[in-house]
């Protein structure tokens, strides 16, 4: 049974759990309901850096519109440690760049704390997804932490954010040269080719192209793979250089193995399979020798040592 001395702390203790909790959820900046976000942001005193981030990039009228919109809002603090300076941002193409950051920073619709759910991912005003992440309640976007959540405005909802999120860098697709299928280069550390085993169709082209590199290599084909020295007869790009534009057309199934010559002892090499990777072995059709026994051998043979007695004769006589 529980005594009253007992009950008396735990009373205290959930009092002060509860407490703990009101206080944790409780948001830390002030807004008021019938103002939109940009006003709201402006009167918090702690994201001034966002406010004048977006009147830079002339954002402040489209957040100043009906919405919803959600906006995750870095503080001044997290603006001073991502280290934008707005001052360097002076030129169309650097204030696009901003432009893009601070759009990523707003989604486009209202999401409140409660319809976070772990690994939800939502696509930005910029175009580029963003990814929630929920651990024992803490509510994260990215590498930012939410602070404070549902700061509600009259065009949306606010949410306060510990980083500033960069959009993920964009992807550039390598620009295959005229004549070329893939293209073969050098991998960063320069002692290996940036693709080392390529499967392809019969009658593609392969290119190994790569320029002013700091060291000098070659394409060299060799007959068994581990092999460090060129096959004769072999495919041979010539003597390495630190520029080069190799390129060969395969045009049967085959797996073609090549090296690095002076790179070889290293590692430095290739594997490039053509269609099935199997050359096919062409056996010659037998050759029919004529039976000896045939009536028309013979015949030729009884003709043959008949005129060479007729000639032997004559020539007695």
């Amino acid at each position: 049974m529980i005594n009253s001395r007992m009950i008396m702390p735990m009373i205290v203790g959930m009092y002060v759990t509860f407490v703990i909790g009101a206080m944790s959820l409780a948001p830390v900046v002030s807004a008021d309901e019938s103002e939109d976000i940009p006003t709201n942001a402006q009167n918090t005193g702690v994201h001034d850096s966002l406010v004048a981030a977006l009147a830079h990039a002339n954002l402040v009228a489209a957040l100043q519109a009906d919405g919803p919109f959600t906006v995750f809002a870095p503080t001044d603090e997290a603006f001073a440690a991502a280290g934008i300076d707005l001052a360097a941002f002076d030129t169309d193409e650097e204030n696009a760049t901003l432009a893009d950051i601070l759009t990523y920073h707003v989604y486009s619709g209202s999401v409140q704390s409660s319809a976070v759910t772990d690994g939800l991912t939502v696509t930005m005003l910029n175009g580029d997804d963003a990814t929630f992440t929920v651990t024992d309640g803490t509510v994260k976007i990215g590498e930012a932490t939410v602070t404070t959540a549902d700061v509600l405005a009259s065009n949306g909802v606010i949410h306060v954010i510990d980083k500033v999120l960069m959009p993920p860098a964009d992807v550039v697709e390598p620009v295959i040269p005229d004549g070329c299928d893939y293209v073969i280069g050098i991998s960063d550390g320069g002692l290996a080719y940036d693709n080392t085993e390529l499967s392809i169709d019969v009658g593609q082209t392969v290119c190994w192209i790569w320029q002013d590199e700091s060291m000098a290599h070659n394409v060299a084909e060799i007959a068994n793979e581990g092999d460090t020295t060129r096959m004769i007869g072999g495919l041979y790009s010539g003597e390495s250089m630190t520029t080069m534009d190799y390129r060969v057309t395969f045009d049967e199934d085959e797996t073609f193995l090549y090296i690095c010559e002076p790179h070889a002892t290293m590692g430095m090499a290739g594997k490039v399979t053509v269609g099935s990777g199997v050359t096919e072995v062409v056996t010659p059709e037998p050759v029919e020798e004529e039976d000896n026994n045939t009536p028309g051998f013979t015949t030729l043979l009884v003709a043959i040592a008949v005129i060479s007695a007729v000639l032997v004769t004559r020539r007695k006589e």
